[in-house]
């Protein structure tokens, strides 16, 4: 009877209720595949005629949406890479329906977006990757080039403060990033990862992450390394997200108008590293300041027209006070030296960026368009320092029974540095380019043209004064009681490193590229050839080029989860400002373009294994390097020659597994074998040795002396193996619980000091980069949650905790030279971050 009791309440309160005026509205739910049935995310699922009122499917595939009840209404299912599709669903009362929607893909769309599902057989050149493993993948910045650094095939990266990594072989600057199809740039003066604040990429915004690690297509510009090809995303409704963590936070708001033809997008980060960096070695008062904003609007009048404008503002400010410092030199099995310095002084460095484009778009058809833009990039630097520095280096009591066991026992070198620094840049570059495509059948025609000035301005006055142990200051050589006359040459004051300039650079430089991709099958096979030309010229120096690249890739009908391709071609990097100036300061503006030649193999292969897609690439390359300007690194500044003075290569192999082990979850391991040697020109050495054939120090009384040529040496990015491991797991029945894990080791690179011949330290490695990073994160807000108003408009809820460096294990950047009382030089190193806990917050609507 309870139940029978319960029926008869339930129809009385019923019958109570007043009648329902407001329209009633019934929740409904579904999953969103593709063609293999793999979820797919971030597919954006609306109401037609009612754009504001939508939603976007989890990790899963899953999406809830309430929609009218007792009505006809009509669904559009839409994502980036796949076809639109259209649902008629008629919602009774108390029915909630479940929906199982598959999309295919575009197979005109240029840039495809990747989900957890997907995994390309096609190879197109470029690795696409998911722009939201971002938000909780544990490393010190949450930037795109974090997942690059893990994910890229041959990215190699040993400062995890910076942003900034090298490919290949290749230097810092030889990589091309694109937002938007616009070509982006970093400031110049920069030189540790301290200083360095927000990348320009704002993950918030990003939608789609192409990646090249060499042979990429003539559509891309002129660099020698890679290509970073990143896509904000297009709002089709109200969304945005909020987050905050000790080392700063973000926002980021995105929506269109009624009728989609207009679209928002803006965000703004903050960034503060400072409870990072009052954890390092280096003590003192440290006020880094970084934040940005960007904002991307789109309207699309009609079928024929898009137009598009993007604004970027960012003001990094780093004010150091530093006090003391300590370092340890040697260890147990030798003898153990201690370096304590005491500073005084301070340093201010600024860096404010401008970057805005323009862009409209004439679109024939779907396959064919046209599309003008322009571009200007503004940079207004400052970099100021007086640091004065005491030095003690002391060696270290090593008996274990003294009661003065580790403390400083005796003095081998008593000396101080003071640096001054009063460095000023400014930039402008301008860009005119237009580009069109256009589909032939089975060929798509790719061609573009474009023009850019750039002007450059410098004020550089640096200086560096070394006492003690290095003698640069007045140090007459007398006897006690001896007067030295002022006019003395003992009483000049000798600086150990000067650089002054005053440079005003102005370049013009016009290039074009065309090319052609062509997709056919003969017999049992699939084939897709792209072919393509770029040219370029350049005022400065008259230097112009053409350079030829191509790719080809197989596929077999029997088999389409594997591919084969080759790739090879040309690729020229004209000098930059960086490039161009001499250590000195001077401006060379007859340097030429650095050159190289790739040579590449690599195939792909899909296949399951317990019932969950896994994806094993692999590629082997060669590259031919000539004209090279060579350089040394000085954390992560890079310091170049000028000229021209080298030639090289760079050899190796990149493989990487990817996958689910965990269902739902991507995670992979990637491993790189890679060696890079140049030879620099006109370099040597003199070697002495007395009439026994022994060789000696120095040139007196040397009965022979000869000249030695060190021929092939490590260039600087030398990393000759390196594996990375990201994996993700979850707490059974408790999907919520995830556990992300990302584990680095790689070899050491070669290591010498600052303006000194590279081939004395041709033989030294530094220390091997080691480095574990874990977070934990808990999704305690999602749509299957019942909240009220106004907690209801929150779509996702995060927190995560993050420990970084969870081994606490030291990796070092760079050295200094300290020399003792002996005249032995000893190396003290200069290290990255101890281990570090973050706790992070984000709110999804």
């Amino acid at each position: 009877m309870p139940a029978l009791r319960g029926i008869v309440i339930g129809i009385f309160l019923l019958c109570c209720l007043p009648p329902v005026r407001a329209q009633q509205e019934i929740r409904i739910s579904g999953k969103v595949t593709d063609t293999l049935g793999q979820p797919i995310e971030l597919v954006n699922v609306v109401l037609k005629d009612m754009s504001q009122k939508g939603t976007t499917t989890n990790e899963n595939g899953a999406f809830f949406l309430s929609v009218p009840a007792n009505q006809e209404v009509v669904l559009l299912f839409s994502c980036v890479g796949y076809v639109t599709v259209e649902r008629k669903l008629f919602v009774r009362n108390g029915k909630n329906p479940f929906l199982l929607v598959q999309l295919e893909p575009d197979a005109i769309q240029l840039k495809p977006v990747v989900t957890r599902g997907e995994r390309y057989t096609f190879n197109t050149g470029v690795e696409y990757m998911d722009a939201k493993m971002i938000t909780h993948l544990p490393t010190m910045g949450s930037g795109i080039e974090g997942l690059i650094k893990i994910s890229g095939l041959g990215v190699h990266s040993h400062d995890e403060l910076s942003s900034q990594y090298n490919v290949r072989g290749g230097s810092y600057d030889e990589n091309l990033v694109y937002v938007n199809g616009m070509e982006i740039f970093r400031p110049f003066l920069i030189r540790s990862g301290q200083q360095e604040g927000l990348s320009f990429i704002n993950p918030d915004m990003v939608t789609s992450v192409c990646f090249s690690s060499g042979g990429f297509e003539s559509a891309y510009g002129d660099k020698t390394a890679s290509v970073l090809d990143v896509e904000y995303a297009e709002p089709v409704r109200f969304s945005g997200s909020v987050s905050g963590s000790f080392l700063g936070g973000s926002a980021h708001v995105g929506g269109c108008s009624k009728n989609r033809k207009f679209s928002y997008l803006a965000g703004a980060r903050y960034q503060s590293n400072a409870y990072m960096l009052k954890q390092m070695q280096t003590h003192g008062n440290y006020q880094p300041n970084f934040t940005d904003v960007q904002l991307l609007l789109r309207y699309t009048p009609d079928e024929r027209w898009k137009f598009s404008m993007f604004g970027n503002f960012a003001r990094n400010e780093y004010r150091l006070a530093p006090e003391t410092g300590e370092a340890t030199i040697g260890n147990i099995l030798t003898t153990i030296q201690r370096l304590n310095i005491y500073y005084d002084g301070q340093e201010v460095d600024a860096y404010r960026t401008l970057f805005t484009s323009v862009a409209a778009t004439r679109m024939f058809s779907r396959t064919s368009d046209i599309t003008f833009s322009a571009t200007y990039f503004r940079t207004m630097e400052k970099e100021t320092f007086d640091i004065s520095a005491e030095y003690w280096l002391s060696d270290i009591n090593m008996d274990n029974g003294s009661e003065s066991f580790g403390e400083s026992v005796s003095s081998r070198a008593v000396g101080g540095e003071l640096r001054h620094g009063r460095n000023f840049l400014d930039a402008d570059i301008f860009n005119l380019a237009v580009q069109g495509r256009h589909a032939l059948g089975a060929h798509e025609l790719r061609w573009g043209l474009s023009g850019r000035e750039e002007l450059i301005r410098d004020r550089l006055e640096e200086w560096y004064l070394y006492d003690s142990s290095f003698y640069s200051l007045p140090h007459p050589h007398t006897l006690p009681g001896d007067t030295v006359p002022f006019s003395d040459t003992a009483r000049l004051l000798t600086v150990s490193s000067l650089l002054q300039s005053r440079n005003n650079v102005g370049n013009e430089r016009l290039t074009a590229y065309l090319q052609d991709q062509w997709s056919f099958g003969l017999d049992r096979f699939r084939y897709k050839l792209t072919t393509g030309v770029r040219f370029s010229y350049a005022t400065m120096n008259g230097e112009w080029f053409v350079t030829p690249r191509v790719r080809f890739t197989i596929q077999p009908l029997a088999n389409q989860n594997l591919s084969f391709y080759v790739a090879g071609g040309c690729y020229y990097q004209p000098p930059f400002y960086k490039e161009m100036r001499t250590p000195s300061g001077e401006i060379n503006n007859d340097i030429r373009s650095q050159k190289s030649c790739h040579f590449i193999l690599g195939g792909d292969l899909l296949f399951k294994w317990a019932e969950r897609p896994f994806k094993l690439s692999g590629e082997a390359y060669y590259k031919y390097l000539w004209d090279l300007v060579s350089y040394e690194l000085d954390n992560v500044r890079t310091i170049y020659s000028g000229y021209n003075d080298a030639d090289g290569y760079a050899i190796g192999m990149d493989l990487k597994l990817s996958g689910e082990v965990v269902k739902g979850l991507e995670s992979w391991l990637s491993v790189s074998l890679m060696q890079t040697m140049e030879d620099i020109h006109g370099d040597y050495y003199l070697q002495y040795f007395d009439s026994l054939g022994q060789q000696q120090r120095g040139a007196d009384g040397a009965a022979r002396v000869d000249t030695v040529y060190p021929g092939y040496i490590p260039r600087p990015t030398d990393q000759r193996f390196s594996i990375n491991l990201f994996f993700q797991d979850e707490i059974p029945h408790h999907p919520d619980f995830k556990a992300h894990i990302n584990l680095i080791y790689s070899t050491p690179l070669p290591y010498g000091i600052v303006g000194t011949p590279a081939y004395q330290w041709a033989n030294r490695r530094g220390k091997a980069y080691f480095r574990t990073d874990v977070g934990f994160s808990w999704r305690f807000l999602s749509e299957n949650n019942q909240r009220k108003k106004p907690f209801s408009l929150i779509r996702t809820g995060y927190v995560t905790l993050e420990i970084l460096n969870m081994f606490n294990y030291y990796n070092i950047i760079s050295y200094t030279a300290v020399t003792d009382i002996d005249g032995n030089s000893y190396l003290t190193p200069n290290y990255l971050t101890p281990r570090l806990y973050n706790i992070k917050l984000r709110f999804e609507f």
